[in-house]
């Protein structure tokens, strides 16, 4: 009796030891790649309804502001890169290229 039940722990263990391993390896494999070998890179995005954001993306050194939404993505503005060296510019990424994106958008509508 004590042997089978601890037969079938160790089976148990095992089992649940392969699906974390699993877990793990899949997540290794698929986690999206970000930083300087990126080909495509997310700055910023928001929602815009309950299925339909607005995503800022940086591709080959060129901004895109992409519109998504279900079953399509459209390209809404295409930018330039901003500098580099932005006066006062945040440690995060991405409230930079908020920022950035606000000043760019107001100066071509006030023309």
């Amino acid at each position: 009796m004590m042997g089978s039940l601890l037969q079938i722990t160790l089976a148990l263990g095992l089992v649940l030891g392969l699906i974390a391993a699993a877990a793990w390896l899949l997540q290794r494999l698929y986690q999206p790649r970000t930083g300087q070998g990126a080909l495509i890179q997310l700055h910023a995005s928001a929602a815009l309804g309950a299925r339909e954001r607005v995503v800022l993306l940086e591709v080959g050194g060129q901004w895109l502001l992409v519109g998504v939404a279900p079953g399509q993505v459209n390209t809404l503005l295409q930018l330039p890169a901003p500098p580099t060296d932005l006066p006062g510019q945040a440690a995060d990424p991405r409230s930079a290229a908020n920022s950035w994106l606000n000043n760019y958008l107001n100066r071509h509508h006030e023309r």
